[in-house]
């Protein structure tokens, strides 16, 4: 297959409202949405050394996406990888069986 001269690759450039973040384990741009007037997403935007100073950081609950520095606490709140609640019927262990072969009644054997 022939690239076309239109691909990201061959032009140097990201695709229309795409991120400019080159990730050069893919060898290709990010292909995230930018937000309007943005030159790189959500999660390469500390890669731009902008007038923005707001660092991010991995989040200490999934360290698989990041979270801005002075937003921690309210990500923290929201975010689908802290432990939810166990609903009131919830037993820890109730079908795990015995735990020591010691506690095996003798008249059970």
């Amino acid at each position: 297959m022939a690239t076309s001269a239109s691909s990201p690759h061959a032009t140097g450039f990201p695709a229309e409202g795409r991120c400019g973040y080159y990730v050069e384990k893919k060898k290709r741009f990010c292909r995230m949405v930018v937000a309007a007037g943005k030159r790189f997403c959500g999660e390469h935007a500390g890669a731009a050394e902008e007038e923005d100073a707001r660092r991010r950081i991995l989040c200490p609950l999934d360290p698989k996406h990041t979270v801005y520095e002075d937003q921690l606490a309210k990500h923290l709140k929201k975010c689908n990888s802290r432990e939810k609640p166990k609903p009131d019927f919830y037993i820890q262990d109730i079908n795990a069986g015995l735990k020591d072969e010691t506690e095996i009644p003798e008249q059970l054997v």
